[in-house]
């Protein structure tokens, strides 16, 4: 009787398992069929092909502006953090002249541990990578200046930091708006403060947003607010 009853529990798990896995791959076939779909509408190109820790991306270009999405999963990393990112080479300068961020997390980098932990971790980078490439925030911190732009609420949930010649007339209400009222999505809100990072520099405009939800009106969101601080950063310097 006690050998049957475990047999029995053993195929019931072992089913409702099977039944899971069954599920998540109906349900992920489900995402990448909307996916292709949504980036067609859009004159998007999508690409659903695994390369090293990027899952899929998308690409997409209008009146001279080109850009990259993708989703990067972090598989293998010890401390997993999926992330999506925005890229456009358009918009670029010499060396990191620009960086939005959380204003609980800009208070940390920019203050003295937080300046000499980014030098250390960016020193182990280098090393690492052997290349001498990438922001380097600990001398940007340095001498850039903290654009007090926009509204209050903005002001107190963003920070801005830009490097003295960097233009400063081109945070507006849309761009305010984007970056603080993003899609809920997956029954959750997506608290922007803590997962959206923007860099501008030699490698051009970044948006990284940490753990942001796969659905796709989060990516469509992702796509408008790299255009529209692109085309604003363009505007600005004339």
């Amino acid at each position: 009787m006690t050998t049957a009853l475990v047999l029995t529990l053993f195929a019931s798990v072992a089913g409702a398992l099977t039944w899971l896995l069954l599920l998540q791959r109906a349900r992920r076939r489900e995402r990448q069929f909307e996916r292709r779909v949504q980036a067609r509408k859009l004159g998007w190109s999508y690409v659903d092909e695994r390369a090293g820790p990027i899952e899929y991306r998308f690409a997409g270009a209008s009146e001279g502006l080109a850009w990259q999405m993708w989703y990067d999963s972090d598989r293998g990393e010890k401390s997993p953090t999926p992330r999506a990112c925005w890229l456009s080479a358009n918009v670029r300068t010499s060396s990191l002249s620009l960086v939005i961020l959380g204003r609980r997390r800009f208070g940390f980098e920019s203050g003295m541990v937080g300046q000499v932990l980014l030098g250390v971790v960016g020193g182990i980078a280098q090393a690492m990578s052997g290349r001498g490439e990438g922001p380097d925030k600990s001398s940007f911190y340095g001498s850039a200046i903290d654009l007090q732009a926009g509204a209050p609420l903005f002001r107190e949930r963003f920070a801005i930091a830009v490097s003295p010649d960097m233009p400063r007339d081109w945070v507006d209400d849309e761009l305010q708006a984007l970056l603080l009222h993003w899609p809920s999505a997956s029954g959750t809100a997506f608290r922007s403060e803590d997962g959206v990072e923007v860099n501008l520099g030699a490698d051009g405009l970044r948006i990284v947003a940490q753990r942001m939800p796969e659905e796709f009106v989060c990516w469509q969101h992702l796509a408008r607010l790299g255009e529209h601080l692109a085309r604003n950063l363009i505007a600005a310097k004339g």
